[in-house]
């Protein structure tokens, strides 16, 4: 009986053994459970954190994106109307323009003159008496000079229209008169022939600027009317109404400046908040805040085509420099007054270089630059 007791209580003792064993791992899986139970709630929490955290930063990236997109848009529209009126008119073009008249004598001669001492030393004087009526011939050759008629639809340049006009005059005389020989009018062609050059010269190369600015005129008209388009645009989706507005000065000046875009934001941002916080769940869903990689991708280009335009005006306005001043030195050939070919060559550096100072500071192509680097990259 003894020994059943002690068998029955080691049982027990087993059994107790067993089950605190068991009862111990239970608790322990119930502690591990619930470590990984709120574990997991804390993981749901930190990624809602993460949620709300990102939803702000989408937020606040799209609104800064909208802010400096306005701000590049006022800097570039500046940019391109500086540069339309650089290609209008100035000093320096009126001043090269002004060589092309034949009265002109800044190269030091004049064209009447130069003709007539030609024609005086090649026609008139060689041998005497070969034109009838002198006098009156030599003031029909200053009146043809000074009063040059020309065909507006043919752009005939003045001074080479009033030297081909004396051309013919003479001509005609050589076919009237036999004292004339054709080796005198052959001299008085090649003579004449140097003037014709240098005012052929000149013509040609504001040909090729006028041509060259024409071109680039379409180009930044362009530029403009797409420049119009993305902030009118950008402006109906920020104020969701409907912007009847035709000129980009305007749209800017009421709708599309930062100012204006940052009111506009803060007023949506007002209607998405609770107890004066922002609900960034719900406004990262407003549409008007929304910013697209698309438009962004649109102001790098409108940036990049405004750049190449500039440094094409820059490269016109060198190259037609350039060439005028070659035109000008060449003309000692024509000129006996080699100070007066160097004061103005002098004068037309210090005007062209007084228009590359003053576009570069009213385009001012590099705040508009560091403008359209403020816009958040995605």
């Amino acid at each position: 009986i003894k020994m059943k007791k002690t068998i029955i209580l080691l049982l027990l003792a087993c059994f107790a053994y067993a089950y605190a064993h068991a009862q111990g791992q239970a608790i322990e899986a119930v502690v591990e459970l619930n470590k990984k139970y709120f574990s997991l709630s804390d993981s749901v929490g930190m990624i809602n954190k993460q949620y709300r955290l990102s939803t702000r930063n989408t937020h606040e990236k799209n609104t800064e994106s909208i802010r400096q997109t306005a701000h590049s848009v006022e800097a570039m529209n500046k940019s391109l109307k500086a540069l339309e009126a650089s290609l209008s008119a100035t000093e320096y073009f009126t001043s090269i323009a002004a060589l092309n008249n034949p009265t002109n004598d800044e190269l030091g001669f004049r064209l009447e003159t130069e003709i007539l001492k030609v024609i005086d030393d090649k026609i008139l004087k060689k041998g005497g008496g070969k034109i009838k009526r002198i006098d009156k011939f030599r003031k029909i050759v200053s009146n043809i000079v000074n009063n040059p008629i020309t065909n507006l639809l043919t752009s005939v340049v003045p001074a080479v229209s009033s030297i081909t006009s004396v051309v013919n005059l003479v001509n005609g005389q050589a076919l009237d008169n036999d004292n004339i020989e054709a080796e005198d009018l052959k001299t008085f062609h090649q003579e004449i022939k140097k003037f014709t050059e240098h005012y052929e010269n000149l013509a040609q190369a504001n040909n090729n600027l006028i041509n060259g600015i024409n071109t680039l005129n379409i180009k930044v008209d362009a530029l403009d009317r797409l420049l119009f388009e993305f902030a009118k645009t950008s402006a109906v989706d920020l104020y969701k109404k409907d912007i009847q507005k035709n000129n980009i000065n305007e749209l800017i000046r009421e709708y599309y400046n930062y100012a204006k875009v940052d009111a506009q934001i803060k007023a949506v941002e007002r209607n998405n908040s609770v107890y004066g916080k922002i609900n960034y769940e719900k406004i990262i869903t407003e549409e008007r805040l929304n910013y697209s990689v698309v438009g962004r991708q649109k102001l790098s280009f409108m940036g990049d085509e405004l750049d190449k335009f500039v440094i094409e005006y820059q490269n016109m306005l060198d190259a037609y420099h350039k060439d005028i001043t070659k035109i000008l030195e060449k003309a000692t050939q024509i000129s006996n007054d080699k100070d007066k070919i160097k004061l103005k060559v002098d004068n037309l550096s210090r005007q062209y270089n007084n228009l590359k100072n003053t576009c570069e500071q009213s385009i001012d192509l590099k705040t508009t630059k560091s403008r359209l680097l403020e816009v958040p990259m995605y």
